[in-house]
Order: C-alpha cells, then sequence, then structure tokens
C-alpha cells in the first residue's frame, strides 16, 4: 500500500508541477479523493498552523507594499550598489539577500535587476556575473528570512514535534550564517566567469546596432521618499525584530493559565495582524489596496498550496508513518545526503521553497533524521535555479541587455548552475556543521 500511495503522491505533483500555477494545489484534492473515496485512507487535518502563520505574514508583507516600502527599500540597494560599482559582482548577491530578508519574499530581485544591469554596463563588468548570482541569492535567503513563507512552514511543523531545540531564534542561528557564506561563496564563483564585457561577442553587436543604451549621460531621476513608505518599514522591521527576540527570550513570551507559554507561532500570527493594522492607522492607508498588491497575490499562491498539496501529504504520512520508520529511518539515517538530495530535487521540479519544505519537512520527521540535518536539507529546498523555468530565472534573461546571461541548448547548462550549486553545496554544509552544534 506504501508503494501505490506514494504513486498517487508523486503521480498528483508531477501533473501539478505541468500543468503549472494554481492547478498544483487544486491537484491536491484530487489526490485527497483517491485516497479517501478509493483507498479508504483517514484524512490528516490540513496544516491549519501553516496556514494560518502565512496568512498573517502576507497581510504585513503586502500592507507595507502598499504603502510603499517595497520601493523605498529598492531605492536604498540602488543607492547602495551605485556608491560601490567596482564591486557590483559581490555587492549585488549580498544586497539581493539582504532585501529578500527584509521582505520574506524573492520577487523584490525584479525591481533590482534593471540597476544591477545598468551599474554592470556603466562599469564594464559582464551583467552575468552579478545577475546569476544575485538570483541564486535572492532565493537562499528565503530559508533564512524569518517570516518567508518555507520558515515560517518548517517552524509550525517543528512546533509540533519532538525537535523541542529547533525554534526560530536557533533556525536563524543556523541558517543566516550558513546562507550567507553560501551567498559570498556564489559571488566569489562567477566573479571571473566569462569573457571581459568588453570582449563578449553578442555584447559588441548589440553595442554596432544600437541596442544597448549610453546611461552614463542619462539624467537619474531622484524619486520622493513618502513618510508613509518609510514608516510602514519602521513597524515591519521592529515587529520582525519582536518576533525574533520573544523566540530567543522564553521569559518575554506571555503565561497561560494551565501554566504553559504562548506559542511562537500564535506569536508571530499576533505580532504581524498587529503590525499590518498599526501601519493601516499610522499611515491612514485604504486597507483595501493591499488585495491589489504583488505579494498578496504570491503569497495567497503558498497558502493555498499549503491547504491543498500539502493536505495530501501529510495524509500519506500519517497513514505510513510506521512504514516510513521501520524501513526508511535506517538508510536516511546512516545516508543522510540522500534526504538532502531528494529535497534538492523537489525544489528543482516544483520551483517553490514553500511547497517543497510543506512536502519534504514532514518526511523527514517523519524518518527521525537529525534535526541538522532535517535543517541542512531544507536549505537545499531553494534549487528553483536547477532547471532554470522559475520566474526570477526567466525575467533575468530579459533584464540583461548584453545578453549575456544565457540558457544553453541543453537546458541546464545555463548561467545560474555555477552559483547555484556553489551557494547550495556551501549553504548546507555549514547548516550541517552549526546545526550539530547548536540543536
Amino acid at each position: 500500500m506504501f508503494w501505490i500511495e506514494l504513486a498517487i503522491v508523486l503521480a498528483i505533483i508531477f501533473l501539478g508541477v505541468r500543468k503549472g500555477g494554481t492547478f498544483l494545489a487544486f491537484a491536491g484534492g484530487i489526490g485527497m479523493l483517491i485516497m479517501t473515496f478509493v483507498l479508504h485512507v483517514k484524512p490528516s487535518d490540513p496544516p491549519i498552523t501553516v496556514i494560518l502563520i502565512m496568512i498573517a505574514v502576507i497581510c504585513a508583507a503586502s500592507t507595507m507594499q502598499a504603502c510603499g516600502g517595497l520601493d523605498f527599500l529598492v531605492m536604498i540597494a540602488e543607492k547602495i550598489l551605485r556608491k560601490n560599482p567596482k564591486m557590483i559582482t559581490v555587492l549585488a548577491p549580498i544586497v539581493s539577500y539582504v532585501f529578500t530578508f527584509m521582505c520574506g519574499t524573492g520577487h523584490i530581485v525584479y525591481s533590482l535587476l534593471p540597476v544591477i544591469n545598468e551599474i554592470s554596463i556603466d562599469t564594464g563588468v559582464r551583467p552575468e556575473r552579478p545577475i546569476s548570482a544575485s538570483i541564486v541569492s535572492s532565493q537562499q535567503a528565503i530559508t533564512a528570512c524569518p517570516i518567508s513563507a518555507a520558515t515560517v512552514a518548517i517552524l509550525a511543523f517543528m512546533a509540533e514535534s519532538p525537535y523541542t531545540g529547533v525554534n526560530i531564534f536557533t533556525l536563524l542561528f543556523v541558517c543566516i550564517p550558513a546562507t550567507l557564506i553560501g551567498t559570498v561563496a556564489a559571488a566569489l564563483a562567477v566573479i571571473k566567469k566569462g569573457k571581459e564585457l568588453a570582449d563578449d561577442p553578442e555584447f559588441q553587436r548589440r553595442v554596432a546596432s544600437g541596442q544597448i543604451e549610453d546611461t552614463t549621460k542619462k539624467r537619474k531621476e531622484v524619486k520622493e521618499v513618502t513618510k508613509e513608505a518609510k514608516t510602514s518599514v519602521a513597524i515591519f522591521i521592529i515587529a520582525m525584530v519582536g518576533i525574533v527576540l520573544l523566540g530567543a527570550v522564553k521569559a518575554l513570551v506571555p503565561s497561560l493559565p494551565d501554566g504553559s507559554k504562548l506559542p511562537l507561532t500564535t506569536v508571530i500570527e499576533i505580532f504581524m495582524l498587529v503590525a499590518a493594522a498599526v501601519m493601516v492607522l499610522v499611515t491612514k492607508l485604504d486597507s483595501n489596496k493591499v488585495l491589489d498588491q504583488p505579494v498578496f497575490r504570491t503569497g495567497m499562491f503558498a497558502v493555498i498550496l499549503a491547504f491543498g498539496l500539502c493536505w495530501l501529504v501529510n495524509t500519506f504520512i500519517g497513514d505510513q508513518a510506521s512504514f516510513i520508520t521501520d524501513h526508511m529511518s535506517a538508510l536516511t539515517n546512516q545516508y543522510p545526503w540522500i534526504y538532502i538530495l531528494a529535497v534538492f530535487i523537489v525544489g528543482a521540479i516544483t520551483t517553490s521553497q514553500s511547497s517543497t519544505t510543506m512536502i519534504m519537512v514532514p518526511i523527514g520527521i517523519a524518518l527521525g533524521l537529525p534535526a541538522n540535518i532535517i535543517v541542512a536539507g531544507w536549505i537545499a529546498c531553494s534549487s528553483n535555479y536547477f532547471i532554470p523555468a522559475s520566474g526570477q530565472c526567466v525575467a533575468a534573461l530579459a533584464f540583461d541587455s548584453a545578453g549575456t546571461t544565457t540558457i544553453g541548448k541543453f537546458v541546464i547548462n545555463h548561467s545560474y548552475m555555477i552559483p547555484g550549486l556553489v551557494c547550495t553545496i556551501v549553504s548546507v554544509v555549514v547548516a550541517m556543521l552549526l546545526g550539530a552544534v547548536i540543536f
């Protein structure tokens, strides 16, 4: 029965990925129909805690975007990059990492790509270098951001598991340095990649045909920053810091009548909703605008994934928990790289850290793997560069006006492969080592 149920789950994931979009979530309902009506499997509960935290975080991030907070952060990034143009290959990935860390979404890199491309060409740096590393780093930062959908998901799963040593503080203490080191390694891996811009034939062809605009003489438009934008960013940061502080200092967490402490998952939900409410009140924002923000739309996609697809995965794991423990845990504990590789493959196929987290972390917990292996494997979920079909990978090709960022005829021989693999391998290894000490 295990292999039949596994085949159903894999078939649903494959069908969902092939069809694309929200169908990946809807397909979970098809799987649940087969599991319950045909195989008579007892359904598990949907991941309600994960869903509620996601909704709260999405509300706060979307409200900040509606207030102009994300635009304000992009302006700061542009100033940093323009002040240090010669360091663009190393600095751009780090800035992209920091801004994803701040906002909880890798989609902010879309706003940075035109700036990175322009500065690279102005300074004679091959745009492929900073752009490819920035795409990778902006995705890797999702596994270090305390409010990203993927982080929220793993924290919720760990909170309901025996892994009491994994909380928001210890998780960040492992993931932030691991992914930052991976980001720097990725940047250094491409610092001399490809021909110099002046010697690149495609760039020269575009210059000769007039496709490359001389931006050095173009007057830079100075955008006005509103008070509301700055205020929303400040409120968002205060809420983030408060969550991490309460996760680190248990004495600050309120005690309940039964003597237990308020769960950190509930703290995240409260703080994020309060942050959104305070932004609306202080900036006098029309809250209906929140529903129209890109962050809201992409975030809600992760929510319905948690409902549809992860409900199916949880049902499968719940029904086959004993088989997984008895037959597979010994193998994965002896060869933990099998689990890490599996996470990497699922991340490459789904191109979504949140969906990969909700599929693979419960499996890691069911296998009884050490906490450092589960977390290190989780970091490998940012593998959506391997098959360059994600929105970020495709968008970067268009933003590189010099034509240096490319996808080869064999598909996997693309600009993101070297920085991506270096970033993943280094981040995973560092996380395994740090996790072995901290967890």
